[in-house]
């Protein structure tokens, strides 16, 4: 079963800004921006840190005064709007990105393995009867 995608709601916009804020005074949070960070881009899409500057922007506000929306609910809404709708525009909303460690339409490998293991008596006797390739210039050793 998959997991739900995160809400993009006011919570998560305000954690993202109190770390970004802390981030900036100096503050070691790398472990939690990070955390916080793919909360947001699951939330609301992928360009999400440069839409909070563009929604800024649009109220006549410095677009790296973030603070801003601790200081002010009401701007914080705006913005959280503004967000929501550019997460629509864009169709990267939570659900259309998924992570993972192969390539699209690439298996795990699980199956190779399998035959690999199957195929081991085979491979270790070939390996015995068979002499060892040829060594290319240029190659060192691996010992």
């Amino acid at each position: 079963m998959e997991p739900t995608p995160p809400v993009p709601d006011a919570y998560t916009l305000r954690a993202v800004v109190e770390l970004e804020v802390a981030l900036e005074a100096g503050a070691a949070v790398d472990a939690a921006h990070a955390v916080v960070g793919d909360l947001a881009v699951r939330s609301f899409g992928p360009g999400v840190f440069g839409w909070i500057g563009e929604a800024l922007a649009d109220e006549d506000r410095d677009p790296e005064d973030w603070a801003a929306l601790l200081a002010d609910d009401d701007l914080a809404g705006r913005v959280l709007a503004h967000l929501r709708d550019r997460a629509g525009d864009d169709g990267a909303a939570a659900g259309d990105l998924v992570w993972s460690a192969y390539p699209p339409g690439a298996g795990s490998g699980h199956e190779r393995f399998r035959r690999a293991v199957r195929r081991r008596r085979q491979a270790a006797l070939t390996a015995a009867l068979l002499p060892r390739p040829p060594r290319v210039a240029g190659r060192g050793r691996r010992d």
